[in-house]
């Protein structure tokens, strides 16, 4: 179902030329649809795809000389700039500048505006080599383009739905989701897209246990950042597993000794729908929509979300207070903290900080504000003496692939 554009036909002429090329855009444009369009034109030539889940993939699987298509997808974060992942690619600018100067090989990049706009992002020159903005008045989608792509999803003409969102950025994002559902009016979604997804999710909590139980692996997907691993549900629950269960069932009105295989069986219902499972892990059926998910949780169940949810996802979306001048102030469905809620989350800051992720909390975008700075340093001199010196010359562990590295 792709439609071309003039941007899928201005990136396969870019990649004429050059080796490494970046797809950027706020999600739900089509970066990922067009990056992976791209590549398979490329295997029609001679070209292997390989799909980089991992930096070290990169390395892994390169072969001099061979014809080889890397597709990364949404490199160095999917919301901000993972000061983590970007270090690891530093790590292979090495790598990455023989694979371009090998003629035989290309790298297509997606990446969210606001990461490649992220001053952290302009040390991975290479991939800022050569930009495809899918948004810029060069690439946009045409009147023509919206219509072509409404014809093939919806099967209306684009006269039939609302200005607003024929202006919309994600207008192929909605278009896609909306082929899926059935029985929602085209105008009223169109107009408020995420408005139809909350009422479905307060009216699947609105059929008891089973509606519940349904809401409540929606949740666990959010707290594993959008990254729920199959085996999660397996064997005997662990003492971390019990805690996490027992708090999200809890949040989610259930019984907190509700089993894994409940909610295993309820993620599965919603297979096709809000999530897809891909080889073996779960996660939603797109970016955009796992955005509006932990927003929607991050109202519903923020203590919860504090006290378990993924380092990445507590330092990168939530804020305590807005800042004017920060980027991120105005990404959409960032989590914004309620002072009830800060200590809860200076206290997950510290955790954190203690197991080594020093990267992780001193790259969140809370530090940017001097009021939460001030507040931290408040938090720290309260705390007794021995683990204030602990946590002074506590070295960043990062984990990879590859192995452990310690800084």
């Amino acid at each position: 179902m792709f439609v071309s554009t003039r941007a899928s036909d201005y990136v396969m002429e870019q990649l004429q030329d050059n080796s490494c090329l970046t797809l950027t855009a706020p999600s739900g444009v089509g970066k990922s649809f067009i990056a992976r369009h791209t590549a398979l034109l490329l295997k029609k030539e001679g070209y292997n795809i390989i799909p980089v889940y991992s930096p070290t993939d990169i390395r892994d699987y390169y072969q001099p000389g061979k014809q080889t298509v890397f597709i990364v997808d949404d490199i160095c974060g999917n919301f901000t700039a993972n000061q983590q992942q970007i270090d690891n690619w530093k790590q292979l600018l090495p790598v990455i500048k023989t694979i371009m100067a090998d003629k035989c090989c290309k790298i297509i990049v997606s990446c969210r505006l606001q990461v490649y706009k992220d001053d952290k992002f302009n040390i991975l020159s290479p991939f800022k080599s050569c930009e495809c903005n899918l948004i810029s008045d060069k690439l946009c989608l045409t009147s023509v383009e919206k219509t072509n792509i409404a014809k093939t999803y919806i099967g209306t003409s684009m006269t039939d739905i609302d200005d607003l969102s024929f202006k919309c950025d994600f207008f192929p994002l909605l278009c896609s989701l909306y082929h899926e559902k059935e029985d929602v009016d085209v105008k009223e979604y169109f107009k408020n897209p995420f408005d139809v997804y909350k009422s479905e999710l307060d009216r699947l909590s609105e059929h008891g246990d089973e509606g519940n139980y349904k809401i409540c692996s929606l949740a666990l997907c959010v707290l594993f950042n959008n990254q729920l691993n199959e085996k999660w549900f397996q064997g005997k629950v662990t003492n971390e597993q019990r805690n996490i269960i027992e708090d999200t069932c809890e949040a989610c009105k259930l019984n907190r000794g509700t089993s894994k295989a409940k909610l295993k069986e309820a993620i599965d219902t919603l297979d096709g729908t809000f999530i897809c499972k891909q080889n073996g892990i779960y996660r939603t059926v797109h970016d955009k929509l796992f955005d509006f998910l932990a927003h929607y949780f991050g109202q519903k169940m923020i203590e919860c979300l504090i006290d378990h949810g993924d380092s990445d996802l507590v330092h990168e979306r939530f804020i305590w207070q807005k800042s004017p001048d920060d980027k991120n102030s105005n990404i959409d469905f960032i989590i914004e903290i309620p002072d009830d809620y800060l200590e809860s989350y200076l206290q997950r800051f510290i955790k954190d900080w203690s197991v080594g992720k020093v990267t992780a909390v001193f790259s969140n975008n809370n530090m940017k504000v001097s009021s939460f700075r001030q507040k931290l340093l408040q938090y720290l001199l309260q705390l007794d003496k021995p683990q204030q010196v602990i946590l002074a010359s506590t070295k960043d562990t990062v984990s990879t692939k590859g192995g452990l590295w310690i800084r």
